[in-house]
């Protein structure tokens, strides 16, 4: 009896691990390494990637507008999908970073702004 709990509880454990951890989340302060790339990059592309390893990029969203973005996955490919609202105001162009965190190796992301396909302006590795 205590063998069958005891491999029971191992395959508990083993199966959790294995769990999604394919998120995105909007960062606030970023890495030096990072911020320098983003001062090279500038603001003038809408959209850049920048990859930090396997397992970790970099979304940067350079906008007037508010923006909301989700991610998901289908097969070997990674959806990001952008909502974008234009302001009203001109205030002019806001920096969104997210990190999106990947649970496996995609072959492709694609990327939508408000349901349209677009594609990634600035593409980077640090």
């Amino acid at each position: 009896m205590r063998k069958i709990v005891i491999v029971l509880l191992c395959s508990i454990i083993s199966l959790s691990a294995c769990n999604s951890t394919l998120a995105i989340t909007e960062v606030k302060s970023v890495s030096k390494e990072l911020q320098e790339i983003l001062n090279i990059l500038g603001m003038e592309d809408y959209v850049q990637m920048i990859n930090d390893g396997e397992k970790r990029s970099y979304f940067v969203i350079n906008t007037k507008g508010t923006v909301m973005v989700s991610v998901k996955s289908k097969d070997d490919t990674i959806v990001i999908n952008i909502d974008e609202e234009e302001n009203q105001n001109d205030e002019g162009i806001t920096q969104h970073i997210f990190k999106l965190t990947k649970d496996a190796n995609y072959e492709y992301i694609d990327l939508y702004k408000n349901g349209e396909q677009i594609p990634f302006d600035t593409v980077g590795a640090f």
